[in-house]
């Protein structure tokens, strides 16, 4: 699909954008529903242009996201809260004095202690946790990587490149608790 038939795509869009090639950005145009963060539209734009191009999206109606290049993560952070997003399906609504969790779980913002980013000791799975006050620990965002898996050479180096949106998006999970951030990968 063209970018301009991206926008022109119903349902909710958002734009979130990256380093590409020295000098430019990789925009994305996604829709965000329950079913997950559906890319529309790719254009690559120079840096020296990018403030200008976002704000022309914001004109036609997309928010602001974030992502990373190598996450299927979306999330959008607003006054109110943040939403996570992967390709399948939402992951987490945070909005006001509670988190819905993918599996329909109420979490009280008030009970979280702490935030903290996390992996797996294979490296696949891999996300952000939240410590609530009784001790308990809840998986708010979750992605399963087999890229560990399959390459004989992946080592902690690569997980740490692979799972930088956790520190990112967990920093933004903190700020919306009122809480502590820790990164534990």
């Amino acid at each position: 699909m063209t970018f301009e038939k991206a926008l022109a795509a119903p349902d909710r869009k958002v734009q979130a954008s990256w380093e590409g090639e020295p000098g430019q950005r990789v925009v994305t145009i996604y829709s965000l529903a329950t079913g997950g963060a559906t890319e529309l539209g790719v254009k690559v734009v120079p840096v020296a242009e990018l403030d200008a191009f976002v704000a022309d999206l914001k004109a036609r109606g997309c928010e602001l996201a974030d992502t990373e290049f190598l996450t299927t993560i979306v999330w959008l952070v607003n006054a109110d809260g943040v939403e996570v997003y992967d390709d399948s399906r939402k992951q987490l609504h945070a909005l006001g004095a509670r988190a819905t969790l993918v599996d329909g779980r109420v979490v009280e913002r008030s009970d979280i202690a702490s935030v903290f980013s996390w992996a797996s000791d294979r490296y696949t799975h891999r996300g952000i946790k939240a410590a609530l006050r009784s001790g308990e620990e809840v998986e708010l965002v979750t992605e399963i990587s087999f890229a560990a898996t399959g390459d004989p050479t992946y080592n902690r180096n690569d997980l740490l490149f692979d799972s930088g949106w956790c520190t990112t998006l967990g920093r933004a999970l903190a700020t919306w608790a009122g809480t502590t951030y820790e990164d534990k990968i």
